[in-house]
């Protein structure tokens, strides 16, 4: 096997791995039976990121991308459903699911229409935007993160993990030379090097010394 198969399928074993870091967000989810201060936008936008990098994949016929991502979004689901389940309104829930479904089915089909010589690169600039978009949607609450000298809302687990995750795919992107895998994960391990140091700056106010 070479290093280029070896590095793709470390990568491949440590975003599943990474698939089960929302688990300790669910635990607390049921152990409070609630979903305040939860945010479901990395569910729903992770099922929706899913079932794009399963057409990437199948793009760029890269057998690495394909069975990792089926298996997120069998994941993401479930903890979509745990949301569900324990939330107090459900109608926002489904009105971000019902835009989010609409939003990737639209983009299926565009890549289903486009010039085979072109939607693999126009694809790969799409997926990095929203990539980029779902890993940094954390950030748009800076202001009150920092007004509230309080991080507790960013989710650790997922963080944490996504910036080793991030590491193995960039080292994957440059042997492989793709120039998408390469920027969405130099991006996205900067987004979540700023987040870690939003966490340990601000924890949870019950963490802080008195």
């Amino acid at each position: 096997m070479s290093l280029t198969d070896t590095v793709g399928k470390c990568a491949a074993i440590a975003t599943i791995g990474t698939f089960f870091a929302p688990v300790l967000i669910c635990r607390d989810i049921i152990k409070n039976k609630s979903t305040k201060n939860v945010d479901p936008t990395p569910f729903v936008g992770g099922m929706a990121m899913s079932i794009l990098m399963i057409k990437n994949g199948l793009l760029m016929n890269d057998p690495n991308i394909i069975p990792v991502n089926i298996f997120g979004f069998i994941l993401n689901l479930i903890y979509f459903l745990v949301f569900y389940f324990f939330t107090a309104d459900s109608k926002p829930l489904f009105s971000m699911l019902t835009k989010a479904t609409l939003f990737t089915g639209v983009l299926w089909g565009y890549s289903t229409i486009e010039d085979e010589k072109l939607i693999e690169y126009r694809f790969g600039v799409i997926l990095t935007v929203l990539m980029l978009t779902l890993i940094g949607a954390p950030l748009f609450s800076l202001n009150d993160i920092i007004k509230n000298k309080d991080a507790s809302m960013l989710p650790f687990p997922m963080i944490a993990s996504g910036t080793f995750v991030g590491f193995l795919w960039l080292i994957y992107g440059l042997l492989i030379d793709n120039i998408f895998i390469k920027v969405q994960n130099i991006v996205s391990v900067i987004l979540c090097l700023i987040q870690l140091g939003l966490i340990f700056k601000y924890p949870k106010p019950e963490s802080k010394k008195t």
